[in-house]
């Protein structure tokens, strides 16, 4: 979470408030201009926007917070998270009225989605646009985002992940070339690995990298130096340590090993 909550402020409507409108004054059947809007949506959506919520915030002692968030249940049955884009629209929901209310962006709300299995998404302002967004969805966006910023995706790779490691084929020579680069070029770097790896699904190249000192500075680097080699894949970047990048590695070499 961002450390300034922005607990209690008000929040004025976004441009994202307008977006949202101008679905019901478009002809949505044009398909050309239903795809404008609707890029134009998720990029104010995920790059732009803050968010308010209704939270409970406690003291947790050592400076900490604990934050509870209310959830919204669908006709389903199903867990949504309620995130609001103004005051205004909060105040459409009367059970928020003497809640405590926090302010957030699109990351934090991919980010908890992602490790509360209970949850299926969540709806931009469910008592005006009801504007919904599953899990899965949420996790595509957060993952292109951060390929567009950082050059490199903090995909997490857990026990229910469903994945194929493999040589890339055709081999990204310009990848491979521009990862050491950036490796030669920070002395923490030790060696690097490059495969691929089917995740979910979905292609994409695996960085393997053993290395000593702070990881959002090498791994930036390195997503950094790889961002226009990618060929339209995300590129994962993984600590080499026991488990799973261990085994990813295994009897291969590497790409780059740090001279002594």
């Amino acid at each position: 979470m961002e450390n300034n909550l922005h607990l209690n402020e008000k929040l004025e409507k976004q441009k994202l408030n307008k977006l949202l409108l101008e679905r019901g004054t478009v002809d949505l059947n044009d398909e050309k201009i239903r795809n404008k809007l609707w890029n134009s949506i998720v990029a104010e959506l995920v790059l732009y926007t803050r968010f308010i919520s209704p939270v409970t915030v406690e003291d947790a002692g050592n400076g900490d917070q604990n934050i509870t968030f209310k959830l919204i249940r669908s006709a389903e049955g199903d867990k949504y998270f309620p995130v609001f884009t103004s005051s205004e629209d909060l105040a459409l929901w009367k059970e928020a009225e003497a809640e405590q209310t926090a302010q957030f962006i699109f990351d934090n709300y991919a980010g908890m989605l992602a490790v509360n299995p209970e949850c299926k998404g969540f709806v931009v302002n469910p008592f005006s646009d009801n504007f919904k967004v599953e899990k899965n969805l949420a996790a595509q966006w957060l993952e292109q985002k951060q390929v567009l910023m950082q050059g490199h995706a903090n995909h997490a790779i857990t026990k229910d992940s469903q994945y194929e490691i493999y040589a890339p084929s055709p081999y990204p020579f310009q990848l491979s070339d521009k990862l050491c680069e950036a490796a030669k070029e920070m002395p923490e770097t030790e060696r690097v690995w490059l495969r691929g790896i089917n995740l979910d699904g979905k292609d994409a190249y695996l960085a393997v990298v053993e290395f000593n000192g702070d990881r959002d500075v090498v791994f930036g680097a390195l997503g950094e130096r790889a961002r226009d080699y990618l060929n339209d894949k995300p590129l994962y970047i993984v600590p080499f340590e026991p488990g799973f990048a261990e085994q990813a590695v295994d009897k291969v070499l590497p790409i780059y090993v740090k001279e002594k």
